[in-house]
């Protein structure tokens, strides 16, 4: 076996090397998402429904998404500098490349997380193939249209959640906005755009979030500070006021409550503010975090295990089902069985991929992943 040849920072795939704050941010995050699977399949409520299983649930709890919004988020920094650096390299013919290489990473996400669906209900990477598809025809745009496209994802989001309130309330049923599966072409689009796990409205403005925050990263010093206080701000006055509206009877109107919800089947205007902040403030501390750090062992090892965090999330349901559907070595018995199992999966998991990226460089599906998406 070769000694260190690759160099923990790795490159990206413009040539330019990798920023530390985003990959060091899917390694963390990544413990998130696992946590919030495993216990969202393992949880069973005759065993635990407790104040700590309730946290945790993967629907409902405080914490569902926001780990998910924070890779949502990187993503789209990593597009933004995706799409500088091909235009930087090949100016005047690198519109319409960059547009191809987004397209094709949509479509093998796309696809891939279409068959993965199947065993794996709500997996991201389905939503992830439709926000690079988006991101193929806005990327070129300046940053104030892209602002608007943001927006308009979380406000159609959330026109929706209310009208489907509404309808609900008149006694129509909305089921079919929901589908469980993919039987035709409206089931594909409403999956996609409209419900379950990740849609495109709201999720997209998250992504679109990330796109202008990659176009500033450069001066990230200059203003980290005040968006911090921005998020945090947000924060207190979603939570605050959703608690006061819940204590006065408020949100007993149908429009107060729509708005003012915070879980992530909601749509409401307070989830999407609160999981938009939750993530900017994620990333704003880990990056900061990482830069003062870079040399530290840790830091290192979380920056390589980041740049294999798509080998990690199929990992983390191959070994699910290895131990848990095939085999019944772990089984539904409280949320202490899911959060060890999580946890000893990312340990296990981030120190194994260090380890491979120390020695081979990129993880086997990221090679996969590049051949194909470019």
């Amino acid at each position: 076996m070769t000694t260190d040849t690759h160099h923990p920072e790795g490159a990206t795939s413009a040539g330019a090397p990798r920023l530390i704050g985003l990959d060091v941010t899917r390694a963390i995050a990544l413990i998130g998402v696992v946590v919030m699977n495993y216990h969202g399949y393992l949880n069973d409520p005759a065993i635990g429904n407790g104040r700590w299983s309730r946290f945790f649930h993967v629907f409902t709890g405080p914490l569902s998404t926001r780990f998910a919004a924070t890779f949502v988020l990187v993503a789209g920094i990593g597009t933004a500098l995706l799409a500088a650096g091909t235009l930087n390299k090949m100016p005047g013919t690198s519109h319409g490349t960059l547009r191809v290489r987004l397209v094709r990473r949509g479509t093998v996400l796309i696809v891939g997380g279409y068959f993965l669906n199947m065993a794996w209900p709500g997996t991201i990477l389905f939503y992830y193939g439709a926000y690079f598809l988006l991101s193929a025809l806005i990327v070129t745009l300046r940053t104030r249209y892209i602002a608007v496209v943001g927006a308009l994802s979380a406000t159609a989001a959330v026109a929706l959640a209310l009208w489907e309130s509404s309808r609900r309330s008149a006694g129509y049923s909305t089921a079919w906005l929901r589908p469980y599966e993919i039987h035709s072409a409206q089931d594909l689009f409403c999956r996609i755009f409209l419900s379950y796990t990740h849609p495109v409205f709201p999720w997209f403005a998250f992504f679109c979030t990330g796109i202008i925050l990659g176009r500033n990263l450069r001066n990230l010093r200059h203003f980290r500070t005040q968006l911090m206080v921005v998020c945090v701000t947000i924060l207190i006055c979603t939570y605050g006021l959703a608690a006061i509206l819940n204590s006065t009877g408020q949100r007993d109107n149908r429009v107060v409550f729509v708005l003012t919800a915070m879980d992530p089947f909601s749509r409401g205007l307070f989830y999407i503010l609160s999981t938009a902040s939750i993530a900017l403030l994620a990333f704003l501390i880990i990056n900061q975090m990482s830069e003062r750090c870079a040399s530290t062992k840790l830091v290192m090892t979380l920056r390589r295990s980041g740049q294999m965090t798509l080998t990690l999330y199929l990992a983390h349901v191959l070994v699910f089902y290895i131990l848990v559907k095939w085999s019944d070595l772990i089984g539904a018995t409280g949320l202490d069985t899911s959060l060890t199992f999580a946890v000893c999966f990312w340990i296990f998991g981030i120190s194994a991929t260090s380890l491979w990226h120390h020695h081979f460089g990129q993880g086997p599906i990221e090679r996969l992943y590049r051949l194909i998406g470019g």
